[in-house]
């Protein structure tokens, strides 16, 4: 899995200085976003690319559900449910070149990429969005994705399932800055991630003026 993961990380700092710190962040929990980002936005972009390895160990089983990290107990708290306000088009997406990288290496294969305008719910409530609502609809992929506003973090967080030959799953929930790559990993299959603020004020990306 580190093997993976330390040539995962020279692959993407060869696209791009911020993705070295996403891949450290596998390692140890980034640094918590300013109250002053947080107040700035009430529209946020997410854009994932979803990727599988070509080879996985196969003296490890991992059909297990693996604990999730950072999600704590079940909805409980009151908050709103996140909206899509808008699914881009591949013209909006910011990871492109990440992706054209991906399918190059030979390493790596990416399996969905998408992008869109979303609203958050607060802190705790476990209301995600699926993958289908944002246009995923990959066979053999499902789940859901979190975006969570707290007073001073935004937490992003991914429940999903992989079948490919064997079934994997990511299930982790952590704090995030805006603007910056965040890899959620897995031996089998992994995640890249950007949240990006979108001020009410301005067009969302996509929209007419």
């Amino acid at each position: 899995m580190f093997v993976a993961l330390a040539a995962l990380a020279v692959l993407l700092a060869g696209t791009a200085p911020a993705a070295r710190a996403a891949t450290a962040a596998t390692a140890a929990p980034p640094a918590a976003p300013r109250l002053a980002q947080q107040t700035a936005a009430t529209w946020y972009g997410v854009e994932v690319i979803v990727f599988r390895t070509s080879s996985v160990n196969s003296v490890e089983d991992w059909d297990a559900v693996p604990p999730g990290r950072g999600f704590g107990s079940s909805a409980g708290r009151g908050g709103g449910t996140p909206q899509v306000l808008r699914v881009l088009t591949p013209t909006d997406y910011r990871l492109n070149t990440l992706e054209a990288t991906l399918k190059t290496s030979g390493a790596w294969h990416p399996v969905a990429h998408a992008a869109w305008i979303q609203t958050a719910a607060n802190w705790g409530t476990r209301a995600g969005i699926a993958l289908s609502d944002v246009g995923i609809n990959v066979p053999g992929l499902s789940g859901m994705v979190y975006l969570e506003r707290a007073p001073i973090y935004l937490h992003l967080g991914f429940d999903v399932r992989l079948s490919a030959g064997a079934s994997y799953a990511i299930r982790e929930m952590r704090s995030v800055r805006y603007n910056d790559r965040q890899y959620f990993d897995h031996p089998g299959f992994g995640i890249i991630a950007v949240v990006t603020p979108i001020k009410r004020a301005e067009p969302a990306p996509g929209s007419s003026p």
